[in-house]
């Protein structure tokens, strides 16, 4: 699999995984949603910034 394949999966895989987590908020107490957010916003600011190096990366 080539970098823009594997970035296009890591996109793809984070996007859903993201919004599995978003919909199971619909079930959690309001209280509990600020640690996930917090958690995802974390995590998602990971994802871009590793596809951001990597497209920097000269190939």
């Amino acid at each position: 699999m080539d970098p823009k394949e594997q970035a296009r999966a890591l996109a793809q895989q984070t996007l859903d995984s993201t919004r599995e987590r978003l919909r199971a908020l619909d079930s959690a107490p309001t209280a509990d949603h600020v640690a996930v957010f917090d958690t995802l916003h974390q995590e998602l600011s990971g994802v871009l910034g590793a596809l951001d190096q990597d497209a920097k990366t000269p190939r």
